[in-house]
């Protein structure tokens, strides 16, 4: 009901918009009460909207051919696609997607999860950045910001962070080339991966800290698929160490498995020192003296930055020219030297401002920095590692630049006379511009390389990361070397137990380049979901190489892993791919709208689940005077709700479901049966109701995006069944439902979708 009272809204706006958003299709007869709304208001097919179907059930892969034959664009709608299908399952699907529609004409927009850490932070994660990128490759048209724009505390800089990064990726799109084999079925998407988990190739590197590396902890960690621990060497203190070492080699001795373990030298880090007193604002355009502490008492304060004067501060230092850029705090903050006053002093103008904490980091992407490749400190860890029994396979060189630098490793080997069946790999981390530069010799002295995507994006630029991660590991792979991709792969898991159709995406690009593995950082070492963490990558990793085979090599024979290390050479007018931003509270203000336009927004999409007080009236007619006084092309997309399935209110608290209960599940017999221990209610709508009537004993339901998984046991009445929650957590009010397991037979548009429409 609501959809089409939605769905004839739209179709009555003066001028019509250009998309309309079918949600929940599974087959191409959906779209077809959309187009009798249109045929019964007489809309004149040259002012028709652009029908969009959203791809997020499995029975709409199946049925994708009789979809197309009714649309003019479509959405890959990665969010409930991803708890119906499985997250690992999705960005195949979203290959095959983009490249079916692609051949048939169809403007395609991928959607949900694409940067979502900007809805807090300022800036996207690596992993947000490679998939972005790597949907461009595939052929998507349009990318879309939902809560990122609609409710984030950045919309703004999340437009302008989705363009900087797809017009990178167009820069560079010739060089690639088109992934998916001719001969292919879009249902493949929708089935499960074959193989188990002890054929997995990828490994799993995993990160110890706090979070795992206890006695009970490092068990389940081998167990739910760690191939390799990596040993922090930052964090070598109180003896830490010295317990786990003999702890996993037992373990790996009793469970029967080859784990293997890395070694991390923490390499030259340059760090800001301490405050004087409370963190110090650095505004654009303010001149500061930056320089290196002239006593102990000399902090950071208003007007002055200092660095502890280490050797490898003072080669900062010394480096450091008129002109020549520093990033502070992964790049949060900027500024650039004007005067050099002497080999230790310099005046610096603020570019970025922002708030400025003791100990924060300090990056030089412009200039190499002329120190040892290890500090006093990577010597004594070194020497540590190369002691251990057995040794430890793998010890990784951070920030090198050129391969001379792992040169003082080796000869801390021949110094120690370590045998050469017993050195451990060498592993340069790829993670300074120049290194790109230098690579062939870096290789040459190496036996492992990894991609070190953290300060790589600070000093690259985050949108130069993903293609230059496909250079070297390429590179990497022709030379025989053994390949680790590193940071912020599955991030959000620090703190949900689940990762973003982002991260997945971006893991199985890794897999799909050629990496042979990929590593955990903070989430495994101090994150919530150690376990979950893991488990997460080796199901997303296996699911990607049961596919691989259907994928062609991506970047040419022909090619310079320095490419990776260029800026991109085009100016945002020629960006190609669109920018969809979803309107709320957050961007649809007086103030926010110029603003969203002129950071590179192209579709403005207004969500129908939200067209409440009058605030889709007042903005509309405010978008095409501002695309008409900008002298810009702006459309907008209407999104129809479609049915929602959702659990009632509660009686009182969040319910606990344990895994093994029996519940009752059903249809609500009154205003007052909400959900309560021992029974899980929805509201009696027509929907709600045909949901009901799908489900037969065997069918499951996902709940919460699939955090909670209950099982059909028993049909009591088209309205009642009982169920075994499968997968227990906190049941809250009003959460989603979904039902992967069976075609729902209810229409398409609700009322209100028409009305919308």
């Amino acid at each position: 009901e609501k959809d089409v009272e939605d769905a004839e809204y739209l179709l009555k706006l003066d001028p019509p918009c250009e998309y309309i958003c079918v949600s929940f299709v599974q087959k191409g007869q959906d779209l077809q009460e959309l187009i009798d709304i249109m045929d019964r208001l007489r809309i004149p097919q040259d002012k028709r909207p652009k029908i969009c179907p959203k791809i997020e059930k499995p029975q709409a892969l199946t049925n994708i051919d009789g979809i197309i034959a009714k649309s003019q664009s479509l959405m890959v709608a990665r969010g409930d696609l991803g708890v119906e299908l499985g997250v690992e399952r999705v960005p195949f699907a979203q290959k095959l997607l983009i490249i079916r529609a692609k051949d048939a004409g169809l403007f395609v927009i991928t959607a949900t999860q694409m940067v979502e850490s900007m809805i807090e932070a300022p800036v996207p994660t690596r992993a947000e950045v490679s998939d972005l990128q790597n949907a461009v490759w595939d052929g998507t048209d349009a990318v879309m910001l939902s809560g990122e724009a609609a409710s984030g505390k950045y919309p703004v800089e999340s437009v302008m962070a989705e363009a900087a990064a797809v017009l990178e990726a167009e820069t560079t799109k010739h060089l690639l080339t088109p992934q998916v084999y001719d001969d292919f079925d879009v249902e493949e998407g929708n089935k499960p991966q074959q193989m188990d988990d002890s054929r997995r190739r990828t490994k799993i590197v995993a990160s110890l800290g706090p979070s795992s590396w206890s006695d009970e902890m490092l068990p389940a960690m081998i167990d739910a698929g760690t191939d390799i621990f990596r040993l922090n060497c930052s964090h070598r203190r109180g003896g830490d160490f010295e317990r786990v070492y003999p702890m996993i080699r037992s373990l790996a001795k009793q469970k029967g498995k080859r784990i293997e373990v890395l070694g991390d030298l923490q390499g030259p880090k340059f760090r800001v020192a301490e405050l004087a007193l409370d963190p110090v604002p650095l505004v654009e355009g303010d001149i500061l003296e930056f320089g290196i502490c002239k006593s102990e008492t000399d902090h950071i304060r208003p007007g002055r930055i200092t660095m502890k004067p280490t050797i490898e501060q003072k080669a900062l230092m010394k480096a450091c020219a008129p002109g020549v850029t520093l990033l502070i705090e992964d790049g949060l903050m900027e500024v650039r030297v004007t005067e050099k006053v002497s080999g230790t002093e310099m005046k610096v103008v603020v570019i970025r401002g922002g708030k400025l904490k003791a100990r924060k980091g300090v990056n030089v992407p412009d200039c190499e920095i002329d120190c040892a490749a290890l500090t006093e400190k990577d010597v004594e860890d070194a020497e540590y590692l190369l002691k251990l029994d057995p040794p430890c396979e793998y010890i990784c060189v951070s920030f090198v630049q050129k391969g001379q630098d792992l040169q003082e490793l080796i000869d801390i080997m021949d110094r120690l006379r370590i045998p050469q069946d017993k050195r451990p790999k060498i592993c340069p981390k790829i993670e300074k511009p120049q290194a790109l530069t230098n690579i062939d010799g870096i290789i040459a002295k190496s036996q492992s390389l990894m991609v070190a995507r953290g300060d790589l994006g600070v000093e690259l630029g985050v949108e130069r990361v993903p293609f230059a991660q496909k250079l070297l590991i390429i590179r990497a792979k022709d030379a025989g070397l053994f390949v680790i991709t590193a940071t912020q792969m599955v991030e959000s898991m620090i703190e949900a137990p689940v990762p973003t159709r982002a991260e997945v995406s971006d893991l199985q690009n890794a897999v799909w380049d050629g990496t042979d593995a990929v590593m955990l950082s903070g989430e495994a070492a101090s994150g919530k979901y150690p376990v979950e963490s893991v488990m997460a990558e080796a199901a997303a990793v296996l699911e990607a190489e049961t596919t691989k085979h259907l994928l062609t090599p991506q970047v040419y024979d022909d090619f310079d892993v320095e490419e990776g290390n260029k800026p991109q050479q085009m100016d945002d007018s020629r960006r190609r791919t669109k920018i969809v931003a979803s309107l709320g509270p957050s961007s649809w203000s007086d103030e926010m709208l110029p603003a969203m336009i002129d950071a590179g927004t192209d579709i403005f999409r207004l969500n129908c689940s939200h067209r409440r007080g009058g605030d889709f009236e007042r903005v509309y007619p405010m978008i095409r005077s501002l695309a008409k006084q900008k002298g810009k092309r702006i459309e907008v997309l209407g999104d129809l709700q479609g049915p929602k399935f959702r659990v009632a209110e509660l009686a009182l608290d969040p319910v606990p479901l344990v895994e093994g209960d029996i519940l009752e599940f059903g249809i609500c017999k009154s205003e007052t049966d909400h959900i309560r221990p021992g029974r899980i209610t929805m509201k009696p709508t027509i929907e709600q109701k045909a949901l009901m009537k799908a489900c037969a004993p065997g069918v499951t339901l996902l709940i919460e995006d699939g955090l909670m998984e209950v099982r059909v046991t028993e049909k009591v009445s088209g309205t009642e069944m009982k169920v075994v929650v499968i997968r227990g957590g906190k049941l809250k009010a009003r959460k989603g439902v979904n039902v992967p397991d069976c075609e729902i037979d209810c229409a398409a548009l609700t009322e209100k979708d028409v009305e919308d429409a």
